[in-house]
């Protein structure tokens, strides 16, 4: 027995550590199914087409595309499989599809050099599959029963991020909103979510929150009723950890380096490998938030980068 949700008539979540959309296409001459995200590797790429094998029957469905909200390999390690086993096309935005073809950027720029070998595992390595289509938020797709998808730029979380809307014939959506926004146990859970651009992650939460939907489907979360609530509660872990960060460096000029050590110190976060990278290099970027915005300047002595609060006032 099939696990997948339907939230809609033929729209559908598979439940998983990194949740996958999955959208039917059903008409007297055939069955098609598009799904948003594909899991994080050939394991659950195999998980998941077994769950269309269950809801939709074994060789009585043809899988058109894989539409990816970014090309993180927790949202794209199961592409490959895909593509192999059945030949489907993989969408995904321009800025996203350098890291898809050449999968060793992601982990680079985690690790701001070339990475070590622990960071070229499939955690952080998605085999490497070509892109066949381009989308962007201009792009609006009719498929053949009537439902329609559209994409949201959501840029913050990575570089090109894509919201993917799936809207049905009678009007109602549904919003698959990749990692701009984080489900409210896992925000509780991980204060610190990996982001590139921590402007533009607010902006895309303010996105979000401009939007209307029958559900909205974070990548890591339950899926909502409403968007709003789960969004401020982000908002609100941004503000904590620039006020964290401002609140450090009110004290004491840090590198970044040494900051990480600090925040994670305040915030009881114990640093294995993987929490060292992904909030370290999360912490830069918000170094480069802070320092664009004006509230915190550095200086380069004794050969050491060292950051300090400029203007003492509060983030809003």
């Amino acid at each position: 027995m099939s696990s997948l949700q339907e939230l809609l008539p033929g729209i559908y979540v598979v439940p998983g550590p990194t949740n996958v959309g999955a959208v039917s296409v059903c008409t007297t001459e055939k069955k098609d199914v598009y799904l948003i995200d594909s899991g994080g590797s050939a394991d659950d790429g195999a998980r998941i087409y077994g769950e269309l094998e269950s809801l939709f029957g074994k060789n009585e469905f043809t899988l058109k595309a894989v539409i990816n909200t970014h090309s993180h390999a927790d949202h794209s390690g199961g592409n490959d499989y895909f593509v192999k086993k059945t030949g489907c096309g993989v969408w995904m935005s321009y800025l996203e599809k350098g890291s898809m073809e050449n999968t060793l950027i992601q982990s680079s720029v985690a690790w701001g050099g070339y990475p070590p070998p622990e960071l070229q595992t499939s955690y952080y390595v998605p085999a490497q599959c070509s892109v066949t289509r381009i989308i962007s938020g201009d792009d609006k797709v009719t498929l053949d029963d009537g439902k329609k998808l559209s994409f949201i730029p959501l840029q913050g979380h990575y570089f090109g991020m894509l919201g993917v809307e799936c809207t049905t014939k009678d009007g109602k959506n549904v919003i698959f909103t990749g990692d701009a926004v984080f489900g409210r146990t896992v925000i509780g859970k991980f204060s610190i979510p990996f982001m590139y651009s921590v402007g533009e992650f607010m902006k895309s939460l303010d996105t979000l929150c401009s939007t209307k939907a029958e559900w909205y489907v974070p990548s890591h979360g339950e899926a909502v009723t409403r968007i709003m609530e789960t969004a401020e509660m982000n908002k609100l872990a941004v503000l904590e950890t620039v006020e964290c960060i401002i609140s450090i460096l009110t004290k004491k000029k840090l590198s970044a380096e040494e900051l990480l050590t600090a925040v994670a110190n305040e915030n009881g976060i114990p640093l294995k490998l993987p929490q060292y990278v992904l909030i370290g290099s999360t912490l830069r970027s918000f170094l480069s938030y802070l320092y664009k915005t004006g509230h915190i300047t550095y200086v380069i002595e004794n050969n050491k980068m060292l950051w300090s609060v400029k203007k003492q006032n509060i983030i809003r």
